[in-house]
C-alpha cells in the first residue's frame, strides 16, 4: 500500500535511515487501489487466490476499506488478510470487517513498554496494539496472528510473557527469527535467536508439541500447546530458509514485482 510508516522499529526502518531527509516513494507514483485491482485479477487467472495488504504500514493509505472490497470481489479470491502494526486498528476494524477482510496480522514485539520503545523507535508502548488486537476480534477478524522479531539482547527475555499473554485467546504468536532487512538494520548473526531456542524457552513453561503444516508452503511451523490452549509459530527464516517452497508474490506501492523479500531488482 505504501511504503511509509508510522513507527521506526530498528530491524525494518530505523530513525538513523528513514528520517527526514529519506526520499520515499512520491504519491504520485503510487499504485491506485484499480491498478492494484488489475494486477489482482491477473494473478488470479494463475492460480492466484490469496490476498494479503501489507505496506509499510498499510492503514496509513486513505480509504483502504474500498480496497479490501474492491478485492474481495474479485471472483476466485477466497481470502483477503493484512498485516499492520496495530496503532490504527481499532478505529477501523469492524470498516475492514464489513468491507470484506477476513484476518489480520499484528506485530507486537514485546509486552514490557520499555523493550517496546528500544524496537520500534517511538515512545508507543503496547496499549494501542492491544486494543487494536481486541477490537479485530470484537469485529470478528480471526484467526489473529501475532508477529513478534526475536532479537537476542532486546526482547528475547519477554517472549514467553507474549506467549503466556495469548495463550487461551485463539490468538497464534509468530516468534521470527532476526533477520537483515537490506543492510540498513546492522544486522550481525550474534543477534539472531534460533527457533529452536524459542521453542525450548517456550515449551519449558507450557509444553508443546509439533502440529502438522496445514498447506504447502507453510512459513511458520506451527507447534500447538500440549494441554489444548492453542499455539504458537516459529519462522526461522535465518537458521531454516523456506526459499525451496516459498509460494508468494509481492507487489510494491510503486508497481513491482518480487518474487523474493530480499531481492534488490523486481519486474
Amino acid at each position: 500500500m505504501t511504503d511509509r510508516c508510522n513507527l521506526r522499529c530498528t530491524y525494518c526502518m530505523p530513525a538513523e535511515t528513514y528520517n527526514s531527509a529519506y526520499s520515499f516513494v512520491p504519491r504520485s507514483e503510487i499504485l491506485t487501489f484499480e491498478e492494484i485491482v488489475r494486477v489482482a485479477r491477473v494473478g488470479v487467472k494463475f492460480g492466484v487466490h490469496k490476498m494479503r495488504i501489507t505496506g509499510g504500514e498499510p492503514l496509513l493509505r486513505k480509504n483502504l476499506p474500498e480496497l479490501v472490497a474492491m478485492l474481495a470481489e474479485i471472483p476466485g479470491v477466497e481470502d483477503v488478510a493484512l498485516t499492520t502494526n496495530g496503532l490504527l486498528l481499532a478505529r477501523c476494524a469492524r470498516e475492514l470487517k464489513a468491507a470484506g477482510l477476513g484476518r489480520v496480522t499484528v506485530s507486537l514485539d514485546s509486552l514490557d513498554d520499555t523493550v517496546l520503545h528500544q524496537m520500534n523507535g517511538m515512545e508507543i508502548g503496547a496499549a494501542p496494539v492491544l486494543e487494536g488486537i481486541a477490537a479485530a476480534e470484537a469485529a470478528g477478524l480471526r484467526p489473529i496472528k501475532i508477529n513478534a522479531v526475536v532479537q537476542r539482547g532486546v526482547n528475547d527475555h519477554t517472549l514467553v510473557d507474549l506467549a503466556a499473554h495469548f495463550r487461551g485467546t485463539g490468538h497464534s504468536v509468530r516468534f521470527i527469527e532476526y533477520m537483515d532487512a537490506g543492510t540498513v538494520n546492522g544486522w550481525e548473526m550474534a543477534q539472531v535467536v534460533p527457533s529452536r531456542e524459542v521453542l525450548a524457552r517456550v515449551h519449558a513453561a507450557f509444553p508443546l508439541a509439533p502440529l502438522e503444516a496445514r498447506y504447502a508452503g507453510e512459513v511458520a511451523a506451527r507447534h500447538g500447546y500440549v494441554d489444548g490452549a492453542g499455539e504458537i509459530g516459529l519462522i526461522s527464516s535465518v537458521t531454516r530458509p523456506f526459499c525451496g517452497g516459498w509460494t508468494r508474490l509481492r507487489l510494491t506501492a510503486e508497481g513491482r514485482l518480487f518474487t523474493c523479500l530480499f531481492g534488490s531488482d523486481g519486474d
